[in-house]
């Protein structure tokens, strides 16, 4: 929410805000999930964002900084799918990879559009070279 406030640039201010709408989206499933078995959830910490427009860092930055994290949130679903016995729960983390995914990929074609990453090497399309000969 915070770095959507504050990014000048108008494709990345609409990533994070896709990224911050689809994340409290699935908090509110998980957390609804331990409400509905009268467990403890967390708190959100949105009342800590201000109402600052100043970017504190760049655009690049705050991009690099947001698709780690989604980063992490991809190895931490797959850990807790892989450890976790019960399907219900592997589910909804699977479910919830697929949007995490997107926000990683779309991240890092803007970090290539703009010179901020390279493209990552891919293998060779033999099919594409058979027909260029």
């Amino acid at each position: 929410m915070a770095f959507s406030q504050v990014v000048k640039s108008e494709k990345i201010r609409d990533l994070f805000i896709r990224g911050k709408d689809f994340t409290h989206k699935h908090v509110e499933i998980f957390m609804g999930k331990l409400h509905d078995e009268d467990l403890p959830t967390p708190s959100f910490l949105d009342h800590l964002v201000t109402k600052s427009t100043f970017a504190p860092f760049s655009d690049k930055l705050m991009l690099f900084h947001k698709m780690d994290m989604f980063t992490m949130k991809i190895r931490a679903f797959g850990n807790s799918t892989a450890v976790n016995g019960r399907h219900d729960i592997g589910l909804m983390a699977t479910k919830s990879l697929m949007n995490i995914a997107r926000f990683v990929e779309d991240a890092a074609k803007i970090m290539i559009e703009n010179g901020w990453m390279e493209q990552p090497p891919y293998s060779v399309d033999r099919n594409k070279l058979v027909s260029d000969t």
